[in-house]
């Protein structure tokens, strides 16, 4: 009897195609779950990170509050917990707060007289951004963008501009602390050398301006102009922001003639 070849070369395409079929799908399985690895949980730890910084975040908003308690009502100290989630808390480089009374001379204002404070900052870093407390301001940056998360301090009366700074220092040894720990930040109040009387400006028929040197210049232009503060003016080369102590108030433009540059002095401790 002669053998049926077409049904043996039938049978082997079949047991070849289903190899082939078997490849195939293996072969998109494993396309699939290293698709996820790569992409999926590269995206997952983003998200996780940045979620630690919004955490941090909500912890700076709570140590402004107890700041602004010490500052408003005299309190000794206050201390706020927490989470660094393996960032790192330090103080920052130097801001500096300054009040003046000039006049504009083109694209330069020329200043008569000037009082400025200079201060450390709160800063906390990590994969996922930065977080930074300047002077009652809460500050979230990504790379050299910031933005403020809160309004600023300053109070422009019809009179009066008030320009309230709280000057934070390092108060121990430990200037920076991190890990995977919950840190423990104190501050104290310390007692302030000058009197209000001294840190003083009238206009006497000037401008009166505020600057703020600081690395998150940006994020204080934005305040300043979102709160309608009049001709802003940011020098990105050199980390500063100046603005006339104006805003304008239910259509119109309210100029005060003096402004005072309140201090609260608190010293930091981390714990």
């Amino acid at each position: 009897m002669i053998p049926r070849w077409p049904d043996r070369l039938e049978t082997d395409r079949r047991a070849v195609s289903e190899t082939l079929g078997y490849i195939l799908v293996f072969s998109i399985i494993v396309t699939t779950i290293t698709t996820a690895t790569v992409f999926g949980f590269g995206g997952l730890e983003d998200r996780q990170a940045a979620e630690q910084v919004t955490n941090v975040e909500r912890a700076f908003d709570v140590m402004a509050d107890n700041f602004r308690d010490i500052s408003r009502y005299e309190d000794p100290s206050r201390a706020t917990e927490m989470r660094l989630a393996d960032g790192t808390l330090s103080v920052g480089d130097p801001v500096t707060v300054t009040v003046a009374a000039g006049e504009q001379n083109g694209e330069e204002f020329v200043e008569r007289e000037q009082q400025n404070v200079t201060f450390r900052p709160l800063v906390f870093q990590s994969d996922g951004g930065s977080v930074a407390y300047e002077s009652g301001v809460v500050f979230r940056s990504s790379g050299s963008d910031s933005i403020a998360r809160s309004s600023l301090p300053f109070v422009v009366g019809e009179e009066t501009a008030l320009v309230p700074v709280t000057a934070t220092s390092l108060g121990s040894s430990t200037s920076a602390v991190g890990g995977d720990r919950t840190a423990l930040v104190v501050g104290e109040r310390r007692p302030t050398a000058r009197t209000l009387e001294n840190r003083t400006l009238d206009a006497n028929g000037e401008t009166l301006v505020v600057r703020i040197d600081s690395p998150r210049a940006d994020g204080w232009d934005r305040q300043l102009r979102a709160e309608g503060y009049q001709n802003v003016s940011y020098n990105e080369s050199a980390d500063h922001v100046t603005a006339e102590l104006a805003v304008e108030k239910n259509g119109e433009i309210r100029r005060p003639e003096t402004v005072r540059l309140p201090v609260t002095n608190i010293n930091i401790e981390f714990n």
